[in-house]
């Protein structure tokens, strides 16, 4: 993937119709490796919590560890489909710093409704 089709997936990811949405999140998972300081930097400069929700969601498939406290940051975002994109991407990462992350943050807070 070069970088014109990178910026072609991410148009897609910001669609309303979830289709689109689907073949650019598709589209994008065999590079995520290359481009992940990008997408790393559109979830941290994203301000719609639906979309930053699928940020979360895309660096959590990674399974690349630099996103690791980057996820655990957006545990404390108070919106909660963003908390709950980052809790299920540290739980399901493959990696026992991330799920130690993800017990922590359950043990610490039992009444979100996610968990």
């Amino acid at each position: 993937m070069n970088k014109t089709e990178f910026n072609e997936c991410i148009k897609m990811l910001r669609s309303n119709d979830q289709m689109i949405y689907e073949d650019g999140y598709h589209w994008l998972q065999g590079d995520l490796d290359k481009y992940i300081e990008e997408l790393i930097q559109l979830m941290l400069n994203e301000e719609n919590p639906d979309m930053k929700s699928k940020f979360v969601e895309l660096l959590g498939n990674s399974q690349n560890p630099i996103v690791i406290p980057y996820l655990e940051a957006e545990l404390k975002n108070p919106h909660e489909d963003v908390r709950s994109w980052a809790y299920s991407s540290l739980r399901y990462f493959e990696n026992s710093e991330a799920e130690n992350l993800a017990d922590k943050f359950k043990e610490k807070n039992p009444d979100e409704t996610f968990l």
